[in-house]
């Protein structure tokens, strides 16, 4: 059978062959699948990859994407020898400029982080940057952080070469050949329809870049997805020109690569121009667009200040051609909850070619495994809310995101497009109140409130940002007196039926043989002990339970829910139909007891049990938990009736000086209290052992998922590494998450979470140490230090909670 004769089975089917199909299809190749089909609907990388700069940057603002990176960077150094096809791939550096103090922060908190991943960089002085790069212009320049392992490649060589050992390994590879629809049924992707034919398979991929989109829609996926216009001119021959890094100049969103003595110079710009996809043609290979020379000015105009010679240069090519995009400049990758056995990988956000090594990889071990091998949350597919999803949306909110891949990457950055999508019940009058808004998953939630006169709106920084004095006092009022959250945004789903109780048993790690009323912390498991979950479950009723959690889990809790429960269930989704209030504070009991007609009391009222009571003449649903170590109660209302409940509390509450408070200062509180944040602190790769949770699992009362690997977790002792929380003895730095950990002078993990502990004095974070048989009195003679921005500063060290271990505080 000739290549290009389309069989019709295949183990997997992967649909595009740019390098993300190339790479899978080689790593599955590698890892022994031999019945591997890709279909490209023309040539390869004729799509985007074909006139990618080809950059190969070590360095990332994330974890996640710094790890991809580095595999890819090692993996092309070795692929021309291994396969015979050249590459184009050579080591020649990179070097990223400074203009202003929070820039050369940000990119000494970045270097920080990526050292843990074993990328080594440095800050050069202007003498240096000058040697590295003749004829740059300083002027303006305060510092450059310069890597001298990264690389660049040439992407159609690169391409070719992971096709060939694909092919090497057994993979068949089949150009002009369009796929035109997944073949769905009953909700399992079994095959893909081309303009040759159809072809079976057990898993299909995704991995179509720009048109990924359109092909998923059909079979209800809908992907968060968008191109824009990407722009980049490339020079005649410079005489003068020699071998030099690439270079990025951040503050001007503008990057220049040498190439064969031709100067490449592209950009990100704010005004990005969104393409719909009716203006690329169906027969779209190798294609370009017209180049709007008013719209790219201001660009080559910025260039020739940073590099003069390049003003003094023609250009021999001016380029316009189409990328996609995500919401949030973060991949999309792996197996869709919609439809089974169908993966995707697309949304490279024009880092295709530096994380496409690294992605094929992970993408492959997925599909065999079942899992990803490495911790991807922020870049699976299943992080988006159906809102995000909309065509409105990423019309609107992609254009901006692009135009911040050379954006500072403030903390706490909130972005101006696509908002007021989804709104609390309590959302004008928390505004009219000085609320200054956030939004999650396109939830706007309350995350600070301004007061005495000042403007409820960022002013970003690394250091204190102004709200940092009102987060202060949020935070300090729920300590010593009374706050009040509007929590409306969590995500609640209300499980019935017979055998809702067992069905929730079968999912949660926690003992669900509970009575009415009672409150349940629990983590949902993968078969592995990986921690799929975190929140909490309700018996509101018999055969009626809610489960709370996170906005940003909906999705993914959702679809965890509707693809195991078992037996005679219904799941609804009553998110909307609520609103949630938390009050917490010393003086929760005192404010609640004057307008509430239940019994409130120690005794009448105990921790983790609920009941429906009444409110000013609403019925609410009353629950006694603490996300922030305090007394308190969480009062679920009809929408309809939120406000006046909150005016009714707020009133009652004056008497003790009630707080409206952020989400800020909920995350230092819980912070304080070492409780976790599925997502940052514990997740998929994690497990209850690793992260101090083993309490929570109750293997003795049935069968959950992931049952068997924790009895073997909890079996085997000390874990390899442990999740501990550290307090800086310094009160000046601060801790957002990514920072290094620092063990005895090597490190040993970094930061998944970080926030100021107004009740400590000092910035508190928590994170992984990976050493083996970890012990609190190891802790307690280990000389640790957290590593900011190049700096280290002493911290303490402990597997408790900082503010009350004991927990008494929200038990009284």
């Amino acid at each position: 059978m000739s290549d290009n004769t389309l069989p019709t089975q295949a183990e997997v089917v992967i649909v595009g062959g740019g390098i993300e199909g190339c790479s899978i299809a080689y790593h599955l190749a590698k890892r022994g699948v031999k019945d591997v089909v890709l279909l490209e609907r023309k040539q390869l990388t004729c799509g985007t990859t074909w006139h990618a700069a080809g950059l190969v940057s070590q360095l990332w603002p994330t974890p996640t994407l710094t790890a991809l990176a580095k595999y890819s960077h090692e993996l092309y150094a070795s692929l021309e020898e291994e396969t015979g096809q050249a590459t184009g791939y050579r080591k020649i550096g990179s070097i990223s400029l400074a203009r202003t103090t929070e820039r050369l922060e940000e990119l000494q908190r970045t270097s920080s982080m990526a050292a843990v991943f074993g990328v080594e960089s440095e800050f050069i002085d202007n003498q240096r940057l000058e040697e590295l790069y003749p004829g740059i212009n300083t002027d303006g320049i305060i510092g450059a952080m310069y890597i001298d392992d990264d690389g660049q490649t040439n992407p159609i060589d690169t391409t070719m070469a992971l096709a060939k050992g694909a092919r090497n390994r057994g993979a068949r590879i089949i150009e002009e050949c369009k796929a035109t629809e997944i073949i769905c049924e009953n909700g399992v992707a079994v095959g893909v329809k081309t303009a040759s034919g159809d072809i079976r398979a057990n898993k299909v991929v995704l991995a179509a870049g720009l048109w990924s989109r359109e092909l998923a829609a059909p079979i209800g996926v809908d992907l968060p997805l968008y191109a824009c216009e990407h722009f980049y001119v490339v020079t005649d021959e410079m005489p003068e020109l020699t071998k030099r890094p690439v270079l990025r100049d951040f503050d001007k969103g503008i990057y220049f690569k040498e190439d064969a003595g031709k100067m490449l110079v592209g950009w990100f710009e704010h005004d990005a121009i969104g393409c719909p996809m009716n203006k690329i043609a169906d027969d779209f290979c190798f294609d370009q667009f017209e180049v709007d020379m008013d719209h790219i000015e201001p660009n080559l105009i910025a260039g020739m200040e940073t590099f003069p010679e390049f003003g003094e240069a023609g250009i021999r090519t001016f380029f316009n051609g189409p990328e996609s995009f995500t919401m949030d400049n973060l991949h999309l990758m792996g197996p869709t909850p919609e439809v089974d056995n169908f993966y995707v990988a697309c949304g490279m956000n024009s880092k295709g070619i530096g994380a496409g090594g690294g992605l094929g990889k992970i993408m492959a071990d997925w599909i065999i495994d079942g899992q990803p091998s490495g911790d991807v949350w922020e870049c699976d597919v299943r992080r988006s809310h159906p809102v995000q999803r909309t065509q409105s949306y990423v019309e609107s909110r992609i254009p901006e995101a692009l135009g911040h891949s050379y954006d500072m990457h403030w903390p706490f950055y909130q972005y101006h497009t696509a908002r007021d999508l989804m709104l609390s019940p309590l959302h004008d009058t928390l505004k009219l109140q000085g609320a200054c808004f956030g939004e999650v998953c396109g939830y706007e939630r309350a995350n600070w409130f301004a007061r005495d006169g000042a403007e409820a709106k960022y002013e970003y920084s690394y250091k204190r940002q102004n709200w940092f004095e009102f987060y202060q006092q949020e935070h300090l009022a729920i300590r010593e007196s009374l706050g009040l959250f509007d929590m409306s945004s969590f995500a609640k789903f209300e499980v019935s039926g017979p055998d809702s109780q067992s069905a929730l048993q079968y999912i949660s790690a926690a003992d669900m043989n509970i009575e009415v009323g009672k409150v349940v912390y629990t983590q949902w498991l993968d078969e592995r002990g990986g921690i799929n979950a975190d929140l909490s479950i309700v018996k509101v009723e018999e055969d009626r339970f809610w489960v709370v959690t996170s906005i940003g889990s909906f999705n993914r809790d959702w679809w965890h829910l509707k693809q195991h429960l078992r037996g005679d269930v219904t799941l609804t989704d009553i998110s909307m139909q609520y609103a949630c209030l938390s009050l917490q504070g010393p003086n929760a009991r005192k404010a609640l007891e004057n307008i509430v007609d239940c019994d409130v009391s120690v005794s009448g009222f105990g921790f983790g049990v609920g009941r429906f009571a009444n409110i000013a003449g609403a019925e609410v649903w009353l629950q006694r938990l603490s996300y922030v170590g305090e007394l308190g109660w969480e009062i679920f209302i009809a929408a309809d009736d939120a406000v006046k409940v909150f005016k009714a509390i707020q009133q009652a509450g004056a008497a003790f000086d009630i707080r409206n408070t952020g989400l800020h200062a909920l995350n230092s509180l819980r912070l304080e209290k070492g409780f976790r944040h599925w997502g940052h602190d514990i997740g998929a790769e994690d497990n209850l052992v690793e992260a101090g949770l083993g309490f929570v699992a109750k293997p003795d009362v049935g069968d959950f998922i992931g049952r068997e690997a924790f009895i073997r977790q909890k079996a085997a002792g000390l874990p390899s590494r442990r999740l501990v929380q550290f307090l800086l003895n310094d009160p000046e730095p601060l801790l957002y998450h990514n920072e290094p950990i620092i063990m005895d002078g090597e490190a040993i993990g970094y930061l998944t979470s970080g926030m100021y502990a107004h009740s400590l004095g000092g910035a508190i974070g928590m994170g992984y140490v990976n050493k083996p048989g970890l012990t609190a009195d190891a802790l307690a003679v280990a000389n640790f230090e957290i590593e900011v921005a190049r700096e280290r500063f002493a911290a303490s060290a402990s597997l408790k909670a900082f503010y009350d271990p004991t927990a008494e505080r929200m038990k009284v």
